[in-house]
């Protein structure tokens, strides 16, 4: 990752080289072009090539907004005349934003009914049009021409019967696609180094992957984030060989294929001893309901003046009690062994990762010694 003080000398060297203006903002440097009015944001951190990426963006506000109209001829007819207080933006079709926003990048798609546009930086201006219009991108992105913007809807009387429309679930699968495309894009920006991951060849990426997801998916929560990243994982998409390393490095797949796998989120299962007092709880209720008399109490010694069959009897219920209070255990250390053996499973994925980097570490220095050899053998003497 490149330090603030490089991007710092990099915003003031351009925007004095420009003659732009420049201020911190919300932990941001906002570059402004004073002749086309044209503004862009930088932050204070890079990683990878980030300093060439804002050098581009920069020196891209040189130019005037890429949905500016091209000047006009004189009109014949009055009535085909757009009207000047019309957006910007709206001089385009969607069609036509989009297919400029596909070739300078940007990789649009609709997940959880939002919109998601992630692309290089230097591309950001297509990004916030596609935003602008999200409602008119959404509808033509999923074919719905029925897609109805905010506002054109009535607002319901009290009277009214209401009707609550719960928001999509994200794409899981959508996601961690897109996802990979913007690894597999950071990757070739770093020269697409080969990468073998137990016999697979992918490519090399160094960076830290929750940073290029708060950059570019910053609407996502932590439990998306994480079903993103496991899928990425057990698909093999993706694979962090070096996790110590600074930045880590990381095997990207050179293709995507989803391999058919299908991730379900179980229900968390409730306590077994919680589900027996409930049960408990309702055959008592149940039994009062029936019999106006309260039946004597399992943990309560049976009356003296009892006879043989009501102390069998109670002895029989008390039996039966500790039987379930046994098996309730049995449960619970069943499911607590499932949970150690789910974390000796994960150690045991830790220490292959490890082993992989130990591997890689060995063939390299194979490879060194090899090359050694060969240049003692040229001058005639021993091998190491």
């Amino acid at each position: 990752m490149t330090g603030k003080s490089d991007v710092k000398k990099l915003v003031e060297a351009e925007t004095e080289r420009l003659g732009f203006t420049m201020q911190l903002a919300n932990g941001r440097f906002l570059i402004t072009n004073p002749r086309n009015g044209r503004t862009g944001e930088i932050p204070m951190q890079a990683m990878g090539r980030g300093l060439d990426n804002y050098k581009t963006k920069i020196r891209s506000l040189l130019q005037d907004h890429p949905t500016k109209p091209a000047p006009m001829v004189a009109a014949t007819d009055l009535a085909t005349e757009k009207d000047d207080t019309m957006p910007r933006d709206t001089w385009w079709s969607v069609e036509a934003l989009l297919a400029a926003a596909f070739s300078n990048g940007i990789k649009p798609y609709v997940s959880g009914g939002n919109l998601h546009t992630p692309g290089p930086i230097d591309a950001q201006p297509f990004a916030e049009m596609l935003h602008v219009r999200k409602d008119e991108v959404i509808a033509h992105l999923t074919k719905n021409t029925t897609a109805t913007t905010e506002g054109d809807s009535t607002v319901p009387k009290i009277g009214d019967t209401a009707t609550v429309v719960r928001s999509k679930p994200r794409d899981i699968f959508a996601d961690a696609e897109a996802l990979w495309g913007l690894l597999r894009d950071a990757a070739r920006d770093q020269g697409d180094k080969p990468l073998t991951n137990g016999g697979v060849v992918g490519v090399q990426w160094q960076g830290a992957l929750s940073q290029i997801i708060k950059a570019a998916c910053s609407d996502w929560d932590t439990m998306h984030e994480q079903d993103v990243r496991q899928y990425l994982n057990r698909t093999e998409h993706t694979r962090c060989h070096r996790p110590r390393a600074n930045p880590p490095v990381w095997w990207i797949a050179l293709e995507w294929n989803d391999g058919g796998l299908t991730i379900t989120k179980p229900t968390p299962k409730p306590d077994p001893r919680t589900v027996a007092a409930a049960a408990a709880a309702k055959t008592t209720a149940e039994t009062s309901a029936k019999t106006p008399a309260a039946a004597p109490a399992a943990d309560t010694p049976p009356p003296a003046t009892a006879g043989p069959a009501l102390r069998a009897l109670i002895g029989f219920e008390q039996a039966i009690q500790k039987a379930e209070a046994e098996r309730d255990d049995a449960v619970h250390d069943r499911d607590a062994a499932r949970t150690e053996l789910e974390e000796i499973r994960t150690d045991r994925d830790n220490l292959l990762v490890e082993l992989d980097e130990v591997k890689a570490d060995r063939d390299q220095a194979k490879t060194e010694l090899a090359a050694i050899n060969a240049v003692f053998a040229r001058y005639g003497g021993d091998t190491a």
